[in-house]
């Protein structure tokens, strides 16, 4: 996916219908696959008409096209288009975005010129179209883009359980679900999974737990190591009680079942 992904849908309505689109977004909707879909300075008036906008008192901007908007939204939840004037002369026709009851996006069109009624009643008739569906599509891309995550989750960690007892590294994952390393390793820190180094240790840790804990085990030490990829018994002792505060041996007179 690439970076503004949703930009030629918001270009294509500026240039048919002659405005700017400024969008304030309160949803990760617009953030897919760690990148946004959207230039970040559309989010800001001072940027998308910095001739009008940049050169106003940012508190009274704040004051006037901020909190008395969002108060006549709050109290007029039904409405799907306001207008916006200012000392400037500045025109704009805005419409708030619902989801499940809760504003996602707030799209500003202008800057307007309220003389010009059949062109300001043309794009208060399209702009709840447009803004509506823009929003549905961003949606869609973060739910098949969360799905795709999950997807990838699910098939790293069952890499892990097939192939935990042998020397296999991050790139090797990486390959089986087709996927960079940097990706992978981004998808594991942003679901707050660990490193895939982590990920493996732990699976290992488990494994071990359960050759430990059978007294009919007549596994050596050496042996449990080796058959749960540690390779070297220093390396499987030292990991173990990094983990879990005591010695593989220690863990497996403790925690060793009955017959």
């Amino acid at each position: 996916m690439n970076t503004y992904s949703l930009e030629p849908e918001l270009h294509a309505f500026e240039e048919l219908l002659g405005c700017k689109l400024c969008l304030h977004i309160y949803s990760d909707s617009f953030f897919c696959g760690g990148k946004i879909l959207i230039d970040r300075r559309r989010s800001s008036h001072r940027k998308t008409h910095p001739e009008r906008c940049g050169r106003e008192q940012r508190s009274y901007c704040i004051r006037h096209c901020k909190a008395d908007l969002e108060r006549r939204m709050a109290a007029s939840p039904e409405k799907d288009i306001f207008a916006v004037h200012c000392r400037r002369g500045c025109f704009e026709l805005v419409t708030p975005v619902y989801r499940n009851g809760r504003r996602v996006l707030t799209v500003f069109a202008g800057l307007l010129d309220p003389r010009e009624k059949s062109h300001v009643r043309s794009i208060a008739k399209l702009l709840p179209v447009f803004a509506a569906g823009l929003e549905a599509k961003a949606h869609e891309k973060a739910l098949i883009n969360r799905n795709n995550t999950e997807s990838c989750q699910e098939k790293v960690m069952e890499f892990i359980e097939n192939h935990y007892f042998e020397d296999i590294s991050t790139a090797d994952a990486a390959k089986a679900v087709s996927l960079s390393v940097s990706r992978l390793c981004h998808i594991l820190k942003e679901n707050s999974l660990g490193t895939f180094s982590q990920l493996l240790t732990a699976e290992r840790i488990y494994h071990a737990k359960q050759f430990l804990a059978y007294s009919d085990s007549e596994l050596r030490l050496n042996e449990i190591a080796a058959l749960c990829g540690f390779g070297k018994y220093e390396h499987f002792s030292r990991t173990f009680k990094r983990e879990t505060g005591v010695s593989p041996a220690v863990w497996r007179k403790k925690h060793r079942l009955p017959v």
